[in-house]
């Protein structure tokens, strides 16, 4: 028999040499979890919009403290202000006007501003929105978290199912060899028919493709974990893990629907984005308020007709000013009263679609309920079908090697077994998927990964 790559001794060579790798390859389901906190490109750029809405934060509150300008400018008058001045003043004819320069050719001048707000009602409106949209960003991070354990989860428990169907299969691909190879022997001795070692080809191909399958699923399968780790496809990943955990078959669950909706990720999130809806109403009321802000100016202004501005027997003028301004808008044709309308008819949408989202977790949950409790009934009838399939192969397997059973009977059993092995795993996942599934409906999943006994 030429090997070739999709040979079962392959795969099998290969899960060993995953197993002689060191212990610092291997990874639990936690580890994996940890693992991605630092390495999924979601959860980096998550953590990136945190630091982003924290600076909007601080530049909000920087809004509020005091304003320093300094200012300069330097003009040269290349062709002075011309004014009319009444002739009268240096001694000329009464209604007539002398023509004047005014001014000097060179002035310069420089000074500092300071403004602080001292009433301003959108400010501290605008400081509360900036800080729940830093708690938006955080609530969609833990979004995100929870998709990404979910998909580890589902990858993490798909991976260690196949990998214990390959190791089954490989023992009933052994077994049926074995049987093949004494067939042979049989029909060299003139004791079997050439149809017998046929059937029994027939039947260890099958299981060899089944093999194969299963073998290039594994695979598979470790590849989606390695992409929801955010860990490099060709990095070697070993599952640490190898007995499938038993607390996932809890038949006390907690199904409070009142806790699953508080503690889902997406209806806080919209229940946050109501809040902020809340807080954009208020600052459009907040603008039509009056501002009071108070203001200190000094300035410095030099004149000459040279350019001698900077000499130090330049002489100074300085001029100061303290005061208060107040401005408040009167009239602004009604478009402020139209936004703020807008801004209530979108909370009254917002608050209808939380009601919807409500209803729809109460929905999910008691799904998924339903789903895990039958997975739960279907995986315990095909264990038991497994499990009386294994023995009904292990006697005709022991049956046909003391030649009280046919051929056709051996391969009735093996083809028996592995559709109850092929129905088994199938349900295992199917039931690991409706249990990870629920948790997810109920909000809980990282803590039903990170706290649960494995």
């Amino acid at each position: 028999m030429r090997f070739n790559m999709y040979h079962p001794l392959f795969w099998c060579g290969m899960l060993f040499l995953a197993c002689m790798l060191n212990a610092q390859s291997s990874f639990s389901l936690k580890d994996c979890i940890e693992y991605a906190k630092t390495h999924h490109s979601t959860l980096k750029t998550g953590e990136y919009d945190i630091a982003i809405a924290q600076k909007r934060v601080n530049e909000q509150i920087g809004s509020g403290l005091p304003q320093i300008t300094a200012s300069g400018s330097l003009d040269d008058n290349l062709k002075k202000a011309t004014q009319l001045m009444p002739a009268a003043m240096f001694g000329g004819p009464s209604g007539s006007y002398v023509e004047m320069e005014s001014g000097t050719r060179y002035s310069m001048s420089a000074g500092v501003s300071l403004n602080q707000n001292i009433i301003n009602p959108s400010f501290w409106i605008g400081l509360e929105s900036a800080r729940i949209s830093k708690k938006l960003s955080e609530q969609r991070f833990q979004q995100s978290y929870e998709q990404v354990v979910y998909g580890i989860g589902l990858a993490y428990y798909q991976s260690m199912i196949l990998q214990k169907q390959v190791r089954i299969l490989q023992a009933t691909l052994d077994a049926s060899n074995a049987s093949l190879r004494a067939a042979e022997l049989r029909f060299a001795n003139g004791m079997a028919k050439q149809t017998d070692i046929d059937r029994l080809r027939i039947s260890f191909n099958n299981a060899r493709s089944q093999m194969e399958q299963t073998a290039m699923n594994y695979e598979q399968s470790l590849n989606s974990l390695k992409f929801n780790l955010g860990m490099p496809v060709d990095s070697a990943l070993i599952l640490a893990d190898t007995l499938l955990p038993t607390s996932f078959a809890d038949t006390s669950v907690d199904t409070s629907v009142a806790m699953a909706v508080e503690s889902r990720s997406d209806y806080r999130l919209q229940e946050t984005n109501l809040f902020l809806s809340k807080l954009d109403r208020k600052k459009l009321f907040a603008s039509t308020l009056p501002v009071l802000t108070g203001y200190v100016n000094l300035r410095y202004n030099a004149a000459n007709e040279e350019f001698n501005l900077i000499d130090k027997d330049q002489k100074w003028y300085e001029s100061s000013a303290i005061g208060l301004q107040l401005s408040m808008p009167l009239f602004s044709g009604l478009q402020t009263f139209q936004r703020i309308a807008q801004l209530r008819l979108t909370m009254i949408k917002a608050e209808e679609t939380l009601k919807q989202t409500e209803q729809s977790i109460k929905v999910n949950v008691s799904n998924y309920l339903v789903q895990y409790k039958t997975t739960l009934a279907q995986i315990t009838n095909e264990s038991d079908n497994y499990e009386l399939a294994k023995r009904v192969y292990a006697d005709t397997r022991l049956e046909f090697e003391q030649g009280v059973s046919s051929t056709y009977n051996l391969v009735q059993a093996e083809s028996s077994l592995r559709e109850a092995q092929n129905n088994y795993f199938n349900k295992l996942l199917n039931f690991y998927i409706a249990r990870i599934g629920l948790e997810q409906a109920k909000g809980t999943l990282v803590s039903f990964f990170l706290t649960k006994e494995r």
